[in-house]
This record gives C-alpha cells, structure tokens and sequence, in this order.
C-alpha cells in the first residue's frame, strides 16, 4: 500500500507542477522530495538524469522495476500524445482510489478483531472479581 500511496503523490504532484508550467526536470527535483520515500525518490532523482539526457520518462521508470507496469505505460502513452499531465492526473485518480478501497477493508477487517479483544478485556475483568467470590463461596462450605 505503501508504494500505491507514493504512486498516487508522485503522479498527483508532477501532474500540478507540469500544468502550472513547471519544467519536466524541475518539477521532477521537487515530486522527488513530496514522494517521502527514499528508493522512489533515487528512481526518481536518476529518471530526471536520464530525462535530461534524452530518454523519455517513462524508460528508466519501467526499467526501475518499482513502478508498476500500468503507470510506465499510461506515462509513455501521455508523452507521445503530448497529455502527460491528464495521464498523471488519471494515475493519481486511479491510485488515489485504490489506496481509499485498501484502506476501507483494513478497517472493516479491523473492527471485528477490536471487537474480539475488548470482549477478551471484559471477559477477563469479570472472571478476575468472580474468582475471589467463588473461592470464598468454598471457604464457607
């Protein structure tokens, strides 16, 4: 879930910056440092590398093997079409989702197992004030 998140800002972040009219490599230095996460940020940091030599940015994403195959496509998509930003845009859209719905059956799986161990809390509470009262109920007999 981690890397959908990192996805989401990455493609969410640079497709903002490219429509604000901020150059690809510059716009690219500062997704690099929004994306919090040190193995995407280098991918990111040596795509800018290879983006300034020549190559399109969707190459040395795909060849990074991190980013997943989907969004190297949509990316290299949108640069031959020249609508970079509305294929980030849809990327972020799309992770932006997934990463909500994830986050949705998390809790939803969650909600039992609170259930489950506050009943455990309650269970012990109770059995750990009977006892007493029981041990002493066979003092008396």
């Amino acid at each position: 879930m981690n890397l959908k998140i990192a996805v989401a800002r990455f493609a969410r972040t640079l497709a903002t910056l490219l429509q604000s009219g901020v150059p690809l490599l510059s716009a690219m230095e500062i997704v690099r440092n929004v994306v919090n996460n040190v193995f995407i940020g280098e991918i990111i940091a040596q795509a800018a590398r290879d983006v300034e030599e020549g190559q399109p940015l969707a190459k040395p994403l795909a060849e990074s093997g991190l980013f997943p195959p989907l969004v190297t496509e949509m990316i290299a998509v949108g640069e031959q079409s020249g609508s970079l930003e509305k294929m980030l845009n849809r990327i972020a859209v799309s992770y932006e989702t997934e990463v909500q719905s994830d986050i949705l059956v998390m809790t939803s799986l969650l909600e039992p197992l609170l259930i489950l161990a506050m009943g455990l809390l309650v269970g012990f509470i109770v059995f750990s004030i009977l006892l007493p009262i029981f041990e002493m109920n066979q003092l008396i007999k």
